[in-house]
């Protein structure tokens, strides 16, 4: 403080060479000077505090969050572990789903064969079908023919041919026909 006041008195020398005007340094304004000081001093120190108690709070945070840090690292380091145990079992099921889509579509291809001969064998048989109702619609004139005539039958011809000894050739061969029908 001695020193400033001396620097202010040399101050006020140098003062008064250029402005020609005299500046006196009294001991008021040297404890103003000091008050002034202090209160700045005291400004100063306060924030100086102020500052240190966010650095220690922003230090203890980083501690904190470090501390964090390491445990979300253990943590990461399990959750790494359970990753590539799930990521080994889906390998694992898509390996076997890849096995039994080959089977599938085997499968599948071989329906689809068995398909395509079940269609050929329907429209065959459809065809055949056609033909035999074709056959069918032509043939029953000459069954409600052959009904009439068996209709037309009386006991009495039956009897006629139980009493032949030997049956005429024309009769031998339509017995043979009937036979052969049943």
């Amino acid at each position: 403080m001695g020193k400033c006041h001396d620097l202010v008195t040399e101050v006020c020398e140098i003062y008064f060479q250029r402005m020609r005007r005299h500046v006196y340094v009294t001991p008021k304004s040297y404890l103003s000077f000091i008050d002034l000081y202090k209160d700045v001093y005291k400004v100063k120190y306060d924030g100086i505090d102020v500052e240190e108690a966010n650095i220690v709070s922003g230090l203890e945070k980083l501690a904190e969050a470090s501390e964090g840090v390491e445990e979300l690292k253990v943590d990461l380091r399990k959750e790494e572990v359970k990753l590539k145990e799930a990521s080994d079992v889906t390998d694992k099921l898509l390996k076997e789903l890849e096995i039994e889509n080959k089977k599938a579509k085997e499968k599948a291809d071989e329906v689809a064969i068995v398909a395509e001969n079940c269609i050929n064998q329907r429209n065959t048989i459809m065809g055949e079908k056609e033909q035999a109702d074709r056959d069918l619609q032509a043939a029953i004139p000459y069954l409600r023919k052959a009904e009439a005539a068996v209709n037309s039958i009386k006991p009495g011809d039956i009897n006629e041919l139980k009493g032949m000894r030997q049956a005429v050739d024309t009769t031998r061969l339509i017995m043979d026909t009937v036979q052969i029908l049943f």
